[in-house]
């Protein structure tokens, strides 16, 4: 059975004093231990997200340099094609030009080397002529 006297209310005292010692001694110590790094963690993670802003303009920074670095290479190397190609062009065309300036000099050396052994052989003709009929007629 429960006795309703003075030592209930001298342990709800104690009860209650430990509890404001507990909360003054322990609970608030830690309770501000606790907001004191909910805190800390609330800096350090702003300071963090601010770090990654700067990091992600400074990554697209570097990727905008990279790409207009790729296009001026690709237009000088479509220059460097296209002054290439020129240049082939050119070179073929002189050497076309060169061939047919041989192949015409050779055309006409034949063709002069051919009427003059035609005209020796036209000269040679009449003496072969008068030959073969002396064997002939004897």
């Amino acid at each position: 059975m429960i006795n309703l006297d003075i030592t209930l209310l001298v342990q709800v005292f104690n009860f209650l004093l430990g509890l404001a010692i507990i909360n003054y001694l322990i609970i608030r110590p830690v309770r501000s231990v606790m907001a004191r790094r909910r805190a800390e963690n609330a800096a350090k993670q702003a300071e963090n997200d601010s770090l990654d802003a700067s990091a992600e303009q400074k990554l697209e920074g570097y990727n905008a340099r990279l790409e207009q670095a790729r296009a001026e290479v690709s237009a000088a190397r479509e220059r460097i094609r296209a002054a290439a190609q020129k240049s082939a062009q050119e070179q073929l065309t002189a050497a076309g030009e060169n061939s047919r300036r041989i192949l015409g000099e050779a055309s006409d050396r034949i063709r002069s080397e051919c009427a003059r052994a035609q005209d020796e052989l036209d000269a040679k003709v009449g003496g072969y002529v008068q030959m073969a009929l002396k064997s002939m007629l004897g």
